[in-house]
C-alpha cells in the first residue's frame, strides 16, 4: 500500500475502484490528486507550520483502509455517556464499520452511511457540498480528498429536530496512515447535535476533514475530542458553513496525542449566520498542540466569537492562532476572539497570536484578547485559608477556568466528561502552582510543587 509521500495516481484509482465511487466521485479525486501532485508538503519555513514543525507527522507510514472491524466501540468519551443516539457512525482503521439511524429518525429522512454509497444513492447533496468546505487547500487536504478510506455522510432534512445527538466515532488500533472524512449536512430550519470522538493508541498519523453544511435557518451543535494515546499524530480540518440565519456553536477539547494540528474554521456564508468556536486543551509531557481558528465572515450581519482556554504542564507546548476575516462585502459584523493560557509548570510553554482581517470600515464590533499566566496565587491563599488544601484548591481554580467554556456548548455529559479528563490529568503530573523565581526569592528554598 502506498504512503502519503509517494500516493500515485494510480494509488487513488484503486482506492476509488475499491470503496466502489461513482465516476463523478473518481473524476473529484483525481482532481484533488492533480491539485496535490503542484503541492508541496509543508516544512518549518511556510507560515502555517512555524510554530509545529511538520516534520513531527510521519509521511511514510502506509494507508490503512480496513482490518479494524473487530475493535470494540469505545465503552467511554463523550459518545459513551450517551444513552440514545440518532445516528451511529464509527469509522475504524480506515473504514466505516458502522452507519445506523434509529428507527424514529430514520422515519423523519435522515441518512447516514459511507460517502460512496452516499454519491451514488444522493449524488445531488453530495456533489455539491464535498470539498466546498473543506477543497484541495494544502497537501494534507488535498490528499484526503484523493485518498480518503473512511468517508462517512450524514443528512438531516429540512425542518427536522433531533432530539439525540449523531455520533461519531474514529478510533485507529492499527500502525499507519488514517484518512478518516465526514460530510454532515443539516437543512433548512433542522437540528442537530454532533458529537465527534477520537481515541487510539497505535503508532499511527491521522489526517482527517470533517466538512460541516447548516442551512437557512438550521442550529447546530458541535463536541470534538481527541484523546489520542502517544503515538498520535493527527492533522485536521473541521470546518463548518453557516448559511443565511444559521446558528453553529462548536467545542474542540485536546487532550492525547504526540503532536495534534486542528484547524476550526468557520464560514459565515449567508446574512444574519451565527458562529461560535470553542476549544479546551490539556497539554503534559512532549505534547505539542496547535490550533488555528478561522471565522470567515462572508456576509453581512453576522456574528461571532471565539474562546479557547489551555493548561500546560511538562514540557509540552501550544499554539493558538486565531483569525477573523471580514470581507468588504461583509456590513456590520460582530465579532471577538479570547484565547487563555495556564503555565502549571516551569517547562511548559505557549504561544498566543490573536489576528484580525477587517476589510471593512463597516463594523459593529471586532476585538480580541490573549493572556498566558500561571495559577492565581492570591485566589490560591484564599481557598488554602478557608480549610482547602493547596493541590485540591489548585483544581478548582482549574475547573472554574475551563467550565466557563464548556458550558456555552451545552451539550449532555460533554462538560462532566471533560473535566473528569482534566482531573485525571492534574492527577497524574505535579505542578507548579507559582512563579518560580518569586518562590525562591521569598523562600530560599526549591519551588513548592503540589501533587495534583
Amino acid at each position: 500500500m502506498a504512503t502519503l509521500a509517494d500516493l500515485t495516481e494510480s494509488d487513488v484509482v484503486a482506492i476509488s475502484e475499491a470503496a466502489g465511487d461513482p465516476d463523478w466521485l473518481r473524476d473529484r479525486r483525481q482532481s484533488a490528486f492533480k491539485a496535490l501532485s503542484d503541492l508541496a508538503w509543508p516544512t518549518p519555513k511556510v507560515e502555517e507550520w512555524r510554530h509545529t514543525d511538520p516534520r513531527r507527522v510521519d509521511l511514510s507510514r502506509q494507508l490503512r483502509s480496513s482490518g479494524g472491524s473487530e475493535v470494540a466501540a469505545r465503552p467511554s468519551g463523550i459518545v459513551g455517556v450517551l444513552d440514545k443516539r440518532a445516528v451511529t457512525v464509527r469509522i475504524i482503521d480506515g473504514e466505516v464499520v458502522e452507519a445506523s439511524v434509529a428507527p424514529d429518525a430514520a422515519a423523519q429522512g435522515v441518512v447516514a452511511s459511507d460517502l460512496a454509497t452516499a454519491a451514488a444513492e444522493h449524488p445531488d447533496l453530495v456533489r455539491d457540498e464535498l470539498g466546498g468546505v473543506v477543497g484541495a487547500e494544502d497537501a494534507f487536504t488535498a490528499a484526503n480528498l484523493a485518498a480518503f478510506t473512511g468517508g462517512a455522510f450524514v443528512h438531516v432534512p429540512a425542518d427536522v429536530t433531533l432530539d439525540a445527538p449523531i455520533t461519531v466515532t474514529v478510533q485507529v488500533s492499527q500502525t499507519g496512515t488514517h484518512l478518516p472524512r465526514l460530510l454532515l449536512h443539516v437543512g433548512a430550519h433542522a437540528r442537530a447535535q454532533l458529537y465527534l470522538d477520537h481515541s487510539g493508541g497505535a503508532d499511527a498519523t491521522v489526517v482527517e476533514v470533517v466538512e460541516m453544511v447548516a442551512e437557512q435557518g438550521a442550529q447546530l451543535r458541535v463536541a470534538s475530542t481527541q484523546d489520542w494515546g502517544e503515538g498520535i499524530a493527527h492533522v485536521a480540518w473541521h470546518g463548518a458553513s453557516a448559511r443565511r440565519d444559521a446558528d453553529v456553536r462548536s467545542l474542540e477539547a485536546t487532550f492525547g496525542g504526540d503532536t495534534v494540528y486542528v484547524r476550526p474554521e468557520m464560514g459565515l456564508d449567508g446574512a444574519g449566520a451565527n458562529g461560535e468556536l470553542y476549544g479546551v486543551y490539556y497539554t503534559s509531557a512532549e505534547q505539542r498542540v496547535e490550533h488555528r481558528c478561522l471565522t470567515h465572515h462572508n456576509a453581512s450581519h453576522t456574528s461571532s466569537d471565539q474562546i479557547y482556554k489551555g493548561a500546560l504542564q511538562g514540557s509540552s507546548r501550544a499554539v493558538w492562532f486565531g483569525n477573523i476575516r471580514i470581507e468588504p462585502h461583509a456590513k456590520a459584523t460582530t465579532s471577538d476572539e479570547t484565547n487563555r493560557n495556564l503555565i502549571l509548570t516551569e517547562g511548559a510553554k505557549a504561544d498566543s497570536i490573536p489576528f484580525l482581517e477587517i476589510l471593512t470600515s463597516d463594523v459593529i464590533a471586532c476585538g480580541h484578547h490573549s493572556s498566558v499566566g500561571q495559577v492565581d496565587e492570591m485566589q490560591l491563599f484564599y481557598l488554602e485559608s478557608r480549610g482547602i488544601p493547596r493541590p485540591e484548591a489548585a483544581r478548582l481554580l482549574v475547573f472554574g477556568f475551563f467550565k466557563e467554556v464548556l458550558d456555552r456548548v451545552d451539550l449532555q455529559g460533554v462538560t462532566d466528561t471533560v473535566l473528569s479528563e482534566i482531573e485525571g490529568e492534574l492527577r497524574n503530573a505535579p505542578t507548579a502552582l507559582m512563579d518560580q523565581r518569586r518562590n525562591r526569592q521569598q523562600t530560599g528554598a526549591d519551588p513548592v510543587t503540589a501533587g495534583a
